[in-house]
């Protein structure tokens, strides 16, 4: 699945688009108090700085580049939809989510250029302002976000997914799924799918893949690439008895319906 697949776009859209007219400011707080409980700090890096150097930049870039002078709620709007987008593929996409950790600092200097190039007369005066307000938080930021905070990412915010993966890989299948399920019935993307490859293989659980395409198919809806590649695999592989099993009348509602 490529970087932005159009089944992605599509998931982004249906989350964040319909949050310009307040019809899912829940679930976006949802998210973000779950990074927020996790480790403020982090948060802060990951979603607060950007946002706010992000008013900063595109209030100046319309101001003096395209001689516009958009409302505070306009820049607003505008920004927080950007960083809400960007940082849902984050989420979900190990390519994107480098791009993103790294597009923090980065966004950092390019607030700092407009400063020095826009704001500040003086040579001297400028270059340590630009030091001051770019390059330092510049440096300071990209180490926290290319750190602990694509890990935080990488883990979807979970302090259960990343000893149950490990454990998954190691081979150790009764303690992975312990930390598994627990996240995974919180709707734990990355969870679910490798509860899905466990009933898919017969790792820790008997093996059943009518329950594993169900697992596959909960985690793709959150927008989880591997798990919608997996999910097409498996279901093409289905016999006529698989396929009548999977949608018929057991198939499951809900999330906690699958433990």
């Amino acid at each position: 699945m490529g970087l932005i697949s159009k089944k992605n776009l599509k998931l982004a859209a249906t989350e964040y688009a319909p949050m310009l007219v307040g019809l899912r400011l829940p679930g976006f707080i949802k998210i973000h108090l779950r990074y927020l409980f996790s480790n403020p700090f982090v948060w802060g890096v990951l979603f607060l700085a950007p946002f706010i150097i992000g008013l900063f930049t595109v209030s100046s870039f319309s101001r003096n580049v395209l001689k516009t002078n958009p409302s505070d709620w306009q820049v607003f709007l505008i920004v927080l939809f950007l960083i809400a987008l960007a940082f849902y593929f984050a989420e979900r996409n190990r390519t994107f989510r480098v791009i993103y950790v790294r597009a923090i600092p980065t966004m950092v200097i390019i607030n700092g250029v407009f400063i020095y190039i826009f704001d500040v007369g003086s040579l001297f005066g400028g270059l340590v302002v630009f030091s001051v307000l770019a390059l330092l938080p510049a440096w300071l930021l990209g180490r926290l976000s290319m750190g602990m905070g694509y890990r935080m990412l990488s883990n979807g915010a979970d302090h259960s997914y990343r000893p149950g993966r490990d454990f998954y890989m190691d081979g150790q299948y009764d303690e992975a799924l312990v930390h598994l399920e627990r996240a995974a019935k919180r709707g734990h993307m990355k969870s679910l799918y490798l509860l899905g490859h466990a009933h898919e293989h017969g790792n820790g659980h008997d093996l059943d893949r009518i329950k594993a395409a169900w697992l596959y198919e909960k985690s793709a809806k959150k927008g989880y690439g591997k798990a919608q590649i997996a999910f097409e695999s498996l279901s093409r592989s289905f016999s006529l008895e698989e396929k009548e099993a999977f949608r018929g009348d057991l198939a499951p509602s809900g999330i906690n319906d699958l433990f």
